[in-house]
């Protein structure tokens, strides 16, 4: 569903948002409460996703963003998880390393090709009575 502002509207003019009124309505809620906290400088409200998840999110896009730039997965391990940890020879077929860096990449791929929508229908959403 596109969304926009209306060529012409002065600064500081009110806005408006045209919500569905369908299953995803708590979070498209809560997403139209983040924007009008950031449009009137407040802060903004914590989201559900945790540390570690968003931390995950993080390494897996600067794995992505490495092997796009044509980086074997051991140079992405040295990169996320530093040089040190990365096994030297053989060890490095079976490693754990190896296999976290692997998924961290495909989860991105998956991510870019579509799976982010996944995280906006988890995102913030407001707690609607029953």
């Amino acid at each position: 569903m596109p969304t926009w502002v209306v060529a012409g509207t002065p600064d500081g003019a009110p806005l408006g948002a045209l919500i569905p009124l369908d299953e995803h309505l708590p979070q498209r809620l809560g997403s139209v409460l983040r924007l009008w906290h950031a449009l009137h400088d407040r802060n903004l409200p914590a989201d559900d996703m945790t540390r570690q998840r968003r931390h995950r999110l993080v390494q897996a896009l600067r794995a992505l963003d490495g092997r796009d730039t044509g980086a074997s997965y051991r140079q992405l391990a040295a990169g996320l998880f530093g040089p040190a940890r990365v096994p030297v020879g053989a060890a490095w077929k079976s490693h754990d390393l190896r296999g976290r860096t692997m998924r961290l990449v495909a989860d991105a791929i998956r991510l870019r090709d579509g799976g982010y929508r996944g995280l906006l229908r988890q995102g913030p959403r407001v707690k609607l009575a029953r």
